[in-house]
């Protein structure tokens, strides 16, 4: 038995549809109540990626960045090893920074094009 404090709360994430991700036992279920999650603004979060990696023109190409991970989503093969999720968008913005500090006079959309070629070109099939 473990003895419980009333201002204490434990919580738990669940990402059911994530790729490799086992469903919660029923009997573990029933210990925690439902919570609705709004689908992240993507474009929003990589415009302040972008900003905080030291890119000027942030706004404008994250707005390109979104849109060709959302074409992706919806026109490439549903296999599992497309990944075009938030965390996949998120790395690809880490290692555009990570050039972008290694080359700072390079062009910035060059530097994200880069980026996006690097992570992604291992994964076509």
């Amino acid at each position: 038995t473990i003895n419980l404090q009333t201002t204490v709360g434990a919580f738990i994430t669940m990402n059911p549809g994530y790729a490799g991700r086992t469903e919660l036992p029923e009997n573990l279920k029933a210990l925690f109540r439902p919570c609705a999650m709004v689908v992240p603004d993507f474009e929003n979060i990589a415009e302040i990626n972008l900003a905080g990696e030291g890119f000027q023109d942030s706004k404008n190409l994250a707005h390109k960045f979104v849109e060709l991970y959302y074409m992706s989503r919806e026109l490439l093969s549903k296999q599992h090893h497309y990944d075009w999720g938030l965390r996949a968008m998120t790395g690809v913005l880490r290692i555009a920074g990570g050039m972008k500090r290694a080359e700072p006079d390079k062009s910035e959309a060059q530097i994200l094009m880069r980026a996006l070629r690097d992570t992604n070109l291992p994964k076509f099939v």
